[in-house]
């Protein structure tokens, strides 16, 4: 009675549901389309071709759309603090401006908080908001009656407003100007001396107003369009932001891993994590939860559930490792930043734990029975 008892206890204890687990089975996260279970808010596929080529279609939103794309080249307009040399020139020897060994004068000024220089003959100029060219004109047209066919130039030396900040992890951080020449993005981060860190995991991130935008390094080299024209005041970040995938369950080796390369495909990952458990492991039971953005969703599934707003869906990708075919799949499969998979435990594997419980209790039940039996004896 006593065997039967433990016996009974342990099975309750089964059914029950409490035998440990680390995820749910296979059989609970793909009856989807079963009658008897109710929909539930995420969209189970089964990777083939047709998947894994839609999903590696997939790309952020391109990094040039957050700004204006504007070609021409940028408009540099002097400003309070800028430091500027004015270079007069005249054609007589014995001009305002003239000595004995040059026919020239040169004046190095800095703008002063009220927007002007001051210019010899001339008195305050308004500097400040002009243009190089339109400051030299002003320049020429007060000395017009003054020297003798007076001609200016105006070189911009240390101008603040006209300069671009780059801060972060660059070789040398700081202001880099921008010249009439115009520059682009990683023009300015290679002025800069470039990254300090691994390109596939340099984020860059440029503020311009109450714009921002972010993405990786090499999406910038890769695709051209996203590596836009750089403007006066705009604010350059490189960090180092490295993408992981996380690995669960039945994996050898299960933890967060960062890629260590720009790409990393779901056949790589997994082997990261040591393969699959031998003793435990599904095979039939790969998944991989992400969130996918509407329009890769529905061309995935157009059972996908999408919200008006665009807001991402929850997508569970299941792999058939028993299926020979999945192992070229796996290498067209490429990972995204904060993928998760997941490998389920095979039901055998629920059976083991099963019979782990029972043992000692068995072994117990055994041993008072065979106890109880043996003081019983007269």
């Amino acid at each position: 009675m006593v065997f039967r008892g433990a016996l009974a206890i342990a099975l309750t204890v089964a059914l029950a549901g409490c035998l440990p687990s680390n995820g749910p089975m296979t059989r609970n996260i793909d009856t989807v389309d079963s009658p008897n279970y109710p929909k539930p808010p995420y969209l189970v596929v089964s990777i083939d071709e047709k998947v894994s080529n839609i999903s590696g279609q997939y790309r952020p939103q391109p990094f040039s759309s957050f700004f204006k794309l504007d070609e021409r080249q940028p408009s540099i307009r002097l400003a309070v603090g800028d430091k500027i040399g004015v270079n007069i020139f005249e054609a007589g020897a014995d001009g305002l401006f003239s000595s004995s060994t040059s026919k020239a004068t040169q004046i190095e000024a800095v703008i002063d908080e009220s927007g002007q220089i001051f210019v010899p003959y001339v008195g305050a100029v308004q500097a400040a908001g002009s243009t190089p060219s339109s400051l030299r004109a002003t320049i020429e047209a007060a000395l017009a009656d003054k020297a003798i066919q007076p001609q200016v130039q105006v070189i911009v030396g240390e101008s603040l407003a006209n300069s671009v900040t780059v801060i972060g992890r660059v070789t040398t951080p700081g202001n880099l100007p921008v010249t009439v020449a115009g520059a682009r993005i990683l023009d300015v981060i290679a002025l800069a001396g470039g990254t300090a860190i691994e390109t596939y995991n340099a984020q860059v991130t440029l503020r311009r107003g109450n714009t921002v935008a972010t993405a990786n390094l090499e999406d910038l080299f890769d695709h051209a369009a996203n590596n836009v024209p750089v403007r006066p005041g705009d604010v350059v970040l490189v960090s180092d932001r490295a993408a992981t995938f996380t690995v669960f369950g039945a994996a050898n080796a299960p933890q967060e891993f960062k890629f260590e390369t720009r790409r990393v495909t779901l056949a790589e990952g997994l082997a990261r994590a040591g393969g699959l458990n031998d003793l435990t492991a599904d095979a039939r039971g790969v998944f991989l939860f992400r969130f996918e953005p509407a329009h890769i969703a529905k061309a995935i599934d157009e059972r996908a559930v999408t919200a008006a707003d665009g807001s991402m869906v929850p997508v569970i990708y299941q792999l058939n490792m028993k299926d020979p075919k999945s192992f070229f799949l796996m290498k067209l499969f490429e990972l995204r930043d904060e993928d998760i998979i997941f490998v389920s435990d095979h039901p055998a594997a629920e059976l083991s734990k099963f019979l782990q419980i029972l043992s000692p209790l068995v072994n117990t039940a055994v041993t008072v029975s065979t106890l109880t039996g043996f003081t019983g004896k007269k």
